[in-house]
């Protein structure tokens, strides 16, 4: 998250931004409500840096996001960090939202421009409240419908109220709210980028292996349990078993203790890089969902070494519900790479496959 000093200097951008707004809409004769141009959420601005909490509440689920120093996480995934980027972009754009012109008042209107109850099961709407370390309450605001580009010059609309006032307003900015709170996890897990893998060892539930190894970064890739006879499927089939780590996403994720790995059905795969990072990967399917654990260690440069420590730091407490695609590759099997045995040729001279039946000479 931004120091104070940088999020001061932003509020004053947002302050100075909106007084501009109020000089250029009062110029219009025939705007005459006083709330036209004024910042929606009039608190937030000059006390951006003390933003501490940000509650947000969609249908029947809440996401807490809690500002803990310079990093923000969200307390209903145990704390797990959140995207920073996404939550940097939100409060800017709650700081700088200004009143542009009302719309209904009336409740049973509300649904068409998504600003109903957001406590109702099936509401698009997402209510907002923004809160100090003190936990004093800073700015709530219930949004709506986004409009893009709506006021031109890439200025977006959102149809924004305020809870317990039944006016509602299409107000200025660039405001986008995601009531999942999957999409506010830091889903970035691990990433090791294709060209650093030397090899990649996968044992499947079974126990069979799989070794998967090239020479050099621009190598391509072997397999080491290639029978005698039999060909790949194609020379990048191995590729994407050995590289699955590259931009690895979580799509859950789950304290490590709630969730105990079950005994059977386990696969492993162990990546190793040029530098001597290991990343060594378990992953088992519990209910509809696939799960991962990770550790990783080094024997190699000091570089990795430390990737190593940082990894285990971030990964240690926790499990990671994973795309189905990345944990297929994790379970590649030998069948998986080959190539569909070629026919034996015909040496019976008869034309027809080795072991097939021959007609009976006519009488």
């Amino acid at each position: 998250m931004q120091t104070k000093g940088a999020l001061a200097l932003a509020a004053a951008a947002v302050l100075a931004a909106a007084v501009a707004v109020a000089v250029t809409v009062s110029g219009n004769s025939h705007i005459t409500d006083p709330q036209v141009g004024r910042l929606v959420l009039p608190e937030v601005a000059p006390h951006l840096a003390d933003v501490a909490k940000v509650v947000l509440k969609h249908a029947d689920s809440t996401i807490t996001l809690v500002k803990h120093g310079n990093a923000w996480t969200i307390a209903e995934k145990g704390d797990y960090p959140a995207n920073g980027q996404k939550m940097r972009e939100m409060l800017l754009a709650l700081a700088q939202l200004t009143y542009v012109e009302p719309k209904t008042a009336r409740p049973d209107l509300y649904k068409r421009l998504n600003l109903d109850d957001p406590s109702a099961p099936k509401s698009e709407s997402i209510e907002v409240g923004l809160y100090d370390a003190k936990g004093a309450a800073l700015g709530s605001l219930i949004t709506g419908r986004r409009r893009v580009d709506e006021l031109g010059g890439g200025n977006d609309g959102v149809y924004v109220r305020a809870p317990g006032n039944a006016q509602t307003w299409l107000a200025r900015g660039n405001l986008d709210i995601d009531g999942d709170i999957v999409q506010w996890l830091d889903r970035r897990v691990v990433d090791i980028h294709d060209n650093r893998v030397k090899q990649a060892v996968l044992v499947g539930p079974d126990g069979a292996t799989l070794t998967i190894s090239r020479d050099k970064p621009d190598g391509k890739f072997t397999l080491k349990e290639l029978p005698a006879g039999r060909e790949l499927k194609s020379d990048t089939t191995l590729v994407e078993p050995a590289t699955v780590l590259q931009a690895f996403d979580l799509t859950d994720v789950k304290v490590a203790k709630d969730l105990p790995f079950p005994a059977q059905g386990v696969a492993k795969g162990s990546y190793t890089t040029f530098d001597g990072l290991t990343v060594a990967v378990e992953t088992a399917k519990v209910g509809d969902t696939d799960w991962m654990r990770l550790k990783a260690s080094s024997d190699g440069s000091d570089k990795a070494k430390i990737e190593a420590e940082s990894l285990n730091q971030r990964s240690s407490r926790w499990v990671y519900g994973i795309a189905p695609y990345k944990a297929a590759a994790i379970r590649t099997k030998l069948d998986d790479v080959l190539a569909a045995p070629k026919p034996s040729p015909d040496k019976s001279g008869t034309g027809a496959p080795v072991g097939a039946p021959q007609s009976k000479p006519a009488k």
